[in-house]
């Protein structure tokens, strides 16, 4: 039960790792990486998809609690920052993740992948990923 809560701190990471990953490669070889739009794309998809789904471990398995980030990361050492886990947040981040791979996907079938489409790409995973954060961050206990 303690590890399975542990995990819940990758469910925001995964997509904020992968967009950070694909703007260290896209500043690195700018022209190869604004040519590679379908992995691009399904690299977002899949970190997206990924945070849906352990996500949806937690709520099918009832796991819920709060996590203190001073613990797993150094970098919020001296924070006293707490990511809630409870069903309703569950909800949210999986439906939210499933919402936007799928404006992820509509995007690249409609839009024109030129040179900014990696870094729209880009722009969408950070946003996703920040408000996961904020969704943990929030108290929705009450509501519940």
């Amino acid at each position: 039960m303690e590890n399975s809560i542990n995990i819940s701190i990758l469910i925001p990471l995964i997509p904020m790792g992968m967009a950070l990953l694909i703007l260290s490669l896209l500043v690195s070889f700018n022209r190869t990486i604004n040519r590679l739009t379908k992995p691009v794309s399904a690299l977002a998809v899949f970190s997206l998809l990924s945070s849906a789904l352990i996500s949806a471990f937690l709520y099918f398995k009832k796991i819920e609690g709060e996590i203190f980030l001073s613990d797993y990361l150094k970098l919020f050492g001296s924070t006293n920052l707490i990511l809630h886990l409870n069903s309703l947040t569950e909800k949210i981040v999986i439906f939210f993740a499933v919402i936007i791979a799928i404006v992820i996907g509509v995007l690249f079938y409609k839009l024109p992948r030129r040179k900014g489409y990696v870094s729209l790409i880009i722009g969408i995973s950070l946003i996703s990923s920040s408000i996961m954060f904020a969704v943990f961050f929030l108290d929705f206990s009450f509501l519940i």
